[in-house]
Order: structure tokens, then C-alpha cells, then sequence
């Protein structure tokens, strides 16, 4: 069974060229590209991306979970935020159990450590150890400047169709129709 069944199946209701299936047999065409052949693109990313996750977890010696964790953690500290379990539960869509296990899990292998959450005294807050931070750093640091200097050589017009595009995609598959 497929990982993701929409990365195989037509939706009802698309354009012509979505009819004709994913469109990965037809040749691609240098000079112009069809919505099939850019969902596919898009879907060829999420596999490298996705394959990339696993290589920086591995590479780090820890889950993805584990690392999507103190990737929200580092991010919710650049901001000035001191996170809770239970925002960490939240924000990666997990039972406070799990989040327990995995705050457990991170704080045993010496990446973050609980400290008094200076807005409540009463929670706990989730603090990123700084050689955590360095070590996320220095894993992802190369990816990331690679990433920019692939978004830079795009111009201007052309950053704004790729966001318009995104976020149309991001809009289509958070849309819930009515049951």
C-alpha cells in the first residue's frame, strides 16, 4: 500500500490533465511544465525531504520524532517562548502520554532538561540544552544555506508565483469539505 494513497490517485473533479492518471510515464517537457508533471516535482521534494529527515536523524542518533521536537523547541526559543509539555504535545498532534515518553526520552539523552517555566511556576517549562542547539546547528546549518541560495537565485515575480502556489496547496489540503 502506498505511504500516502493521494500520491497514486487521481482526485474526482481536476483538471483534464490530473485525469490521465499521475503522469510519472509521460517524458517531461523542457519548455513547459503541466500541473501533473509540478505536483509531481512537488511530490519528488517531500520524498527528498522526507529522505533527508531520515539521514539527519540517523545522523544525530535519534528519532525524527525526537528531532522535529527540539526543531519546535529551538523555534519557540528564538521567539522568546519557554514551551510546555503540553504545547509540545500540541504542536506535534501527539497524546500527552507520548509527549511525556519523548520529553522523558530527550531529557535522559541530555537535549533539553525541565526547568520552572518563568510564567507559571506551577508548569514545567522545556528548555534546549545550548550544545543541543549547537549540534542541530551544525547538522542543518549546510542544508539550509543550500536552500536559501536556491531561493535567492529565483526573482522576485517568480518567489511570488512559488508562494502563491504553496499556499495555494496549503489551502486545498487543509480545506474539510462537509460531510
Amino acid at each position: 500500500m502506498p505511504e500516502d494513497v493521494f500520491d497514486t490517485v487521481a482526485t474526482p473533479g481536476a483538471t483534464e490533465d490530473a485525469h490521465q492518471g499521475s503522469g510519472y510515464w509521460y517524458p517531461p517537457n523542457p519548455d513547459s511544465l503541466t500541473s501533473v508533471e509540478l505536483l509531481n516535482l512537488l511530490r519528488e521534494y517531500r520524498e527528498a525531504e522526507k529522505a533527508m529527515r531520515v539521514r539527519t536523524s540517523q545522523h544525530m542518533g535519534m528519532g525524527e520524532t525526537d528531532l522535529v521536537a527540539l526543531r519546535f523547541l529551538l523555534r519557540q526559543r528564538s521567539v522568546g517562548r519557554v514551551c510546555r509539555q503540553r504545547d509540545l504535545a500540541r504542536a506535534l498532534n501527539m497524546a500527552p502520554a507520548s509527549a511525556s515518553s519523548l520529553v522523558d526520552r530527550l531529557s535522559r539523552e541530555g537535549y533539553i532538561r525541565r526547568t520552572p517555566h518563568p510564567e507559571d511556576r506551577r508548569s514545567v517549562g522545556l528548555e534546549v540544552l545550548e550544545n543541543t542547539d549547537r549540534e542541530v546547528k551544525a547538522t542543518l546549518s549546510e542544508l539550509y544555506s543550500r536552500m536559501i541560495r536556491e531561493t535567492e537565485s529565483l526573482t522576485e515575480e517568480e518567489r511570488a508565483g512559488a508562494a502563491k502556489f504553496l499556499r495555494g496547496l496549503i489551502r486545498s489540503v487543509c480545506h474539510h469539505p462537509e460531510p
